[in-house]
């Protein structure tokens, strides 16, 4: 017989800068408390599932970056992230989207934080 064993949940962390400061947090703070639940729900599931959240959720950004979707009326809310070692997800950037398409100036920034993420830790 097959034991099946629940893998461990995933750590979701936010970026900080080298100064200390929590720009997604800081977003995350700032939405409607109502906003911040359906935040923490998908945030939860991204826990839950990390690199196996698939679309509706979840996609692929390319270039390592990926974006959890969060339907909501004062919304939509996207969060850029990236995946670490050991089973840990860093949130980049977070903000409202207003558009079709991703803006270029989030993903820049999404990839920046990436790259400088990279640099302190690697």
């Amino acid at each position: 017989m097959l034991t099946l064993v629940n893998p461990p949940p995933w750590q979701v962390d936010d970026y900080r800068t080298k100064q200390g400061n929590r720009p997604v947090r800081d977003f995350l703070m700032k939405l409607s408390e109502d906003a911040r639940a359906k935040v923490t729900a998908a945030l939860t599931m991204l826990a839950r599932l990390g690199n196996q959240l698939q679309m509706p959720l979840s996609r692929a950004m390319g270039g390592g970056l990926f974006e959890i979707r969060v339907k909501h009326p004062d919304g939509p809310f996207r969060f850029l992230y990236c995946f670490r070692p050991v089973r840990r997800v860093v949130l980049l950037h977070g903000f409202t989207k207003r558009t079709e398409k991703t803006p270029k100036k989030d993903l820049d920034l999404a990839k920046e934080r990436k790259r400088e993420l990279e640099e302190r830790e690697d």
